[in-house]
């Protein structure tokens, strides 16, 4: 095997992936990445349309963190997530300082080349976990993993986003912010 090999059986072991859906994952990445980069420090009015395609199946929970492997999540989670809908402007009054992104904040905060990949994997409708949140400091929540999800959600106008949180953090969550926490809600 050469050393593109090793590493890619490396990778894919580290990201709890066999190795032929570790490379087939490499090359839309690459793909993704190659159309993204003509998005970087784009308005959004420039962004091709872009639709949340919400994954809220309990075996993509993991994806909510950014970069959580499968064995990792269940050692670290085993009781899951919680699932829950907030209205995003009542969210971003209660996100802490290096969660929020204010007015032209967008391209200023945070890795421009994942924003822009972000922004091209949802314009092709593909599936996307909630951000996770949990509660800090002075009644206020942060993004647990999420940060560019939210990020695109606020620029392009959604009213509602889905959240996830641990439910050790639940009653905390209810007494800072307003969400419903029902099993049949609709995004």
């Amino acid at each position: 095997m050469d050393m593109d090999g090793v590493m890619d059986k490396i990778l894919a072991d580290n990201s709890g992936e066999n190795l032929e859906v570790y490379r087939a994952n490499k090359i839309l990445r690459s793909k993704i990445s190659a159309k993204a980069n003509q998005y970087i420090e784009t308005h959004s009015s420039g962004w091709p349309p872009i639709t949340f395609n919400w994954d809220l199946s309990k075996e993509s929970q993991r994806f909510s963190l950014d970069g959580e492997n499968e064995l990792s999540f269940e050692t670290h989670y085993p009781e899951s997530f919680i699932l829950g809908r907030v209205k995003l402007n009542a969210l971003d009054k209660k996100l802490c300082h290096f969660s929020r992104r204010d007015e032209g904040e967008l391209w200023q905060v945070g890795c421009k080349s994942s924003l822009a990949y972000l922004i091209i994997y949802l314009s092709e409708q593909r599936p996307i976990s909630p951000p996770i949140l949990k509660p800090h400091i002075e009644n206020e929540i942060m993004l647990q993993g999420g940060h560019h999800r939210y990020a695109i959600a606020k620029e392009i106008g959604e009213e509602y986003l889905p959240i996830y949180i641990e439910p050790k953090y639940k009653n905390q969550i209810d007494s800072i912010i307003r969400v419903d926490w029902s099993k049949h809600v609709l995004y």
